[in-house]
């Protein structure tokens, strides 16, 4: 991509791929630093399959993004506690936010990336480096623990 390309694209991905890294990484600073660092990447070394370039942007705005915390992908992470009060506020007054602090940071990104952002199963499987079976159990088991959840909380 040219970097005339990557303007357009920042212009057009940064509201729909900023909400969700900041609901994922609970920071909104975090997030969006990590997606500026995932759009310098672009521009060095623009991805190889551009069918879902926002995609793409996620899961290297996400990977930078846990480096900050020095999580490893790879690992199911543990829930941090939330370090920004705007982004809590915004989270407790939407019963979606209120949902999705309940999960993990890893179950967050699988269930952001598929119902925020669309992606498939197998592209998150391929993009986050763990089997389609795992991407698929982590929506099911989310969407039990978001479904547990007490009501009027």
């Amino acid at each position: 991509m040219r970097p005339d390309e990557w303007e357009d694209l920042y212009r057009s991905a940064f509201r729909r791929v900023y909400p969700a890294l900041a609901v994922t990484l609970m920071d909104r600073d975090a997030a969006l630093d990590a997606l500026h660092d995932a759009f310098v990447e672009g521009l060095r070394n623009p991805p190889a399959n551009r069918s879902n370039v926002e995609g793409w942007l996620y899961v290297v705005a996400l990977r930078k993004g846990r480096r900050r915390f020095r999580l490893p992908i790879a690992l199911p992470l543990m829930d941090r506690p939330v370090r920004d009060r705007a982004l809590d506020d915004v989270l407790l007054r939407d019963e979606v936010g209120q949902l999705l602090t309940r999960l993990s940071q890893r179950q967050r990104a699988i269930v952001v990336a598929h119902y925020f952002l669309h992606q498939t199963q197998e592209e998150i499987a391929r993009d986050l480096g763990v089997s389609r079976g795992t991407v698929s159990a982590t929506i099911s088991q989310s969407l039990a623990r978001m479904r547990a959840a007490p009501q009027g909380r």
